[in-house]
């Protein structure tokens, strides 16, 4: 095992833990209900950042198996924080997966982050403000440049984690056609499952991430479809379009008001240390349920002749501009594709060892 003597500094910057307190009593694994003899944290991990074990815990799925129920730092005798270490240890690896650097540097210095949300909102936003063109077709081609950048960001971080976590070690290509490993993989990224997982299931935080989850993903389909043309249609209360809308938009708004208000109490251990980057997050996503609504409201309510109802789609494409640009690839939403991932592979691991897999040496890797 190869150690880095300063590895623990490093993570350090990406979180708030004291594990240096850490007698290693294993009380953590011991009380946590998503621990298995397979995946056994946090205090595993624990140790390994203790000694430096950089390379294992980057090749380790264990951060994502973890949900932070907080179970765990509510019960540790020396009070070292596991479970936001587990947090930090995913903010690290989000860092070490992407192949820019960008998002350990806005990990390590958020008000760059904040700046630049700002600077592109504002920029967009005085851009579009003298845009004397058809807006609604600039924003159409703007929404569909959207799918082409967040899909090549994914599939670098995805191809990163999958080289990591199995490539390295498997030397060999291994995917998994199992029905059961793919319908499991496909419940846990739609569903967020193991929150339901905690022996005390915290049901708040869970219906929190459902809505923004499924409100999200329907803004998504929304954006990316371009299903709507507030500046070309009168939109009716019954519109189906209507339906879509104000459930995502209602979806967004209530889990991120969730979200930030369990935040600012701190009273639960997952939301006792927020990081910079994930108030923006949550601040932003916020913003885009909350001027996609008032769009749809103004549109049904003045007619999408009127100049008020463009410069408010103006501001809602400006948030959206902001979001695509530095949000998506650099901070927390990625974890919606890294945590369904994890089972995945998890799964995958599990029918290798059964030589169950589809596999595919390549050549010259050793």
């Amino acid at each position: 095992m190869k150690v880095n003597p300063n590895f623990l500094k490093k993570v350090k910057k990406y979180g708030a833990f004291d594990i240096s307190k850490c007698f290693n009593c294993g009380n953590c694994t011991a009380v946590c209900p998503l621990s298995a003899e397979d995946a056994s944290f946090p205090r595993k991990m624990i140790r390994y950042a203790q000694v430096g074990a950089q390379k294992e815990i980057e090749s380790s799925l264990d951060p994502w198996l973890c949900y932070y129920c907080g179970e765990c730092s509510d019960t540790c005798p020396r009070q070292a924080y596991p479970g936001e270490f587990m947090m930090t240890l995913r903010r690290y690896l989000i860092a070490k997966y992407d192949i820019t650097g960008i998002s350990g540097f806005f990990y390590r210095f958020p008000w760059i982050q904040n700046i630049l949300v700002a600077g592109i909102f504002a920029f967009s936003l005085g851009a579009f403000a003298v845009y004397k063109g058809d807006f609604q077709e600039l924003a159409a081609k703007i929404e569909l440049a959207f799918p082409v950048y967040v899909t090549l960001a994914i599939a670098a971080y995805v191809f990163t984690f999958y080289r990591k976590t199995i490539l390295d070690k498997a030397k060999k290509i291994l995917i998994s056609f199992d029905f059961s490993n793919i319908k499991e993989t496909l419940i846990h990224g739609l569903t967020q499952k193991n929150f339901s997982g905690c022996s005390d299931t915290d049901r708040t935080r869970w219906i929190a991430h459902l809505l923004v989850m499924s409100g999200y993903t329907l803004t998504l389909v929304i954006s990316n479809l371009h299903l709507l043309e507030p500046l070309k249609k009168h939109y009716g209360i019954s519109d189906f379009a209507t339906f879509l809308v104000f459930y995502a938009a209602f979806a967004i708004l209530a889990g991120g008001f969730i979200m930030m208000y369990r935040r600012a109490k701190k009273k639960a251990q997952s939301s006792s240390f927020s990081h910079s980057t994930d108030w923006l997050f949550v601040v932003m996503l916020f913003l885009i349920g909350f001027t996609t609504a008032v769009v749809h409201i103004s549109n049904m309510i003045l007619g999408p002749q009127d100049p008020r109802v463009e410069m408010l789609y103006k501001i809602n494409i400006a948030v959206e501009v902001a979001w695509i640009i530095i949000i998506v690839p650099f901070t927390k939403w990625i974890h919606i594709f890294f945590r369904p991932m994890a089972v995945y592979l998890r799964n995958l691991k599990k029918e290798e060892a059964q030589g169950k897999l589809f596999s595919m040496p390549i050549p010259g890797l050793k």
